[in-house]
């Protein structure tokens, strides 16, 4: 799909809201955003915050920084009991055991984290540099990385079922501290305005 379409697609969905987003984030000089009333998934959507993000950021540069970050890494550095399992269903297992299995499981999501990140298929369509809009889903988000967040409503988070290895691997990340890591996106399901302050632009 072309991007002309795919923003035909968003304008649809969303309105006319989303091309003063891709106007304002193509700005240069434009740094950051303010998304306000967002609706965390992991909460399903129970919680209620405003983020600050900085949409300045180069993800190739970041992620070129990071290419060698686990080469020498020492997995026998991690301290398991660092990682707070109050929101991991361990499937049955003890907490001592499904620590025991964390603890296993580091020099296999090492040898995974060291190798190079594969590209996956998506049906993402960039309509900027920082504006994504999923054509399946219809879904619109903005990358970038957190620098503020303020809850103005608690949400309930349940547990979730995590692998060993996958806290294993977060754990090293932990430790490695790789900064492609505070890349996320976040996701846009109401866009009623969007407002351009100086150098910030909010939504």
């Amino acid at each position: 799909m072309t991007i002309q379409t795919a923003i035909e697609k968003a304008v649809a969905v969303y309105g006319n809201a989303v091309l003063a987003l891709i106007e304002a984030t193509s700005k240069i000089g434009v740094t950051f955003c303010s998304i306000k009333n967002y609706k965390s998934d992991k909460s399903d959507n129970t919680e209620n915050a405003q983020h600050l993000i900085n949409i300045g950021v180069r993800y190739e540069t970041i992620l070129e920084k990071d290419a060698n970050i686990y080469e020498d890494f020492d997995v026998s550095t991690i301290d398991v009991n660092r990682f707070n399992y109050s929101s991991i269903d361990t499937a049955g297992l003890s907490l001592e055991a499904y620590k025991a299995a964390v603890k296993a499981a580091l020099p296999i999501a090492l040898a995974e984290l060291q190798q190079p990140k594969k590209e996956r298929q998506s049906n993402d369509v960039y309509l900027s540099k920082v504006i994504v809009f999923n054509v399946t889903t219809e879904r619109l988000s903005i990358l970038g990385q957190s620098v503020t967040k303020t809850v103005t409503e608690k949400g309930e988070f349940k547990k979730v079922k995590s692998a060993p290895k996958t806290i294993a691997k977060r754990l090293i990340e932990f430790a490695a501290k790789p900064k492609s890591n505070d890349i996320r996106r976040f996701a846009i399901d109401n866009l009623e305005a969007v407002k351009l302050f100086g150098d910030t632009i909010e939504i």
